[in-house]
């Protein structure tokens, strides 16, 4: 079992909201890892779109994601919150 943190800024112009809250969770349901986002003083467990979006992280907003699963769930969760909190934006 593998367990890893780190702080992940999120970029997305609008913060987490609906459409990246729900990929993601999909996303890290289909992991298997257990993924739980800190922000502030809440936490959010990264598999629940209502948890994910009451979080309230906002654009440029730092979160702290707590990371637990075999190595590859692992992989594809840290993947996952990259591609869904940090988009690279449109050419």
């Amino acid at each position: 079992m593998k367990r890893i943190v780190e702080d992940i800024q999120i970029t997305d112009p609008l913060g987490i909201h609906a459409r990246p809250a729900a990929a993601l969770a999909v996303a890290v349901r289909k992991s298997g890892a257990r993924v739980t986002l800190r922000f502030g003083q809440n936490s959010a467990d990264a598999a629940s779109v209502v948890r994910l979006l009451g979080l309230g992280a906002g654009p440029r907003s730092r979160v702290t994601a707590e990371i637990e699963g075999e190595d590859e769930a692992v992989a594809a969760a840290l993947a996952a919150l990259r591609a869904h909190l940090c988009p690279e934006p449109a050419a």
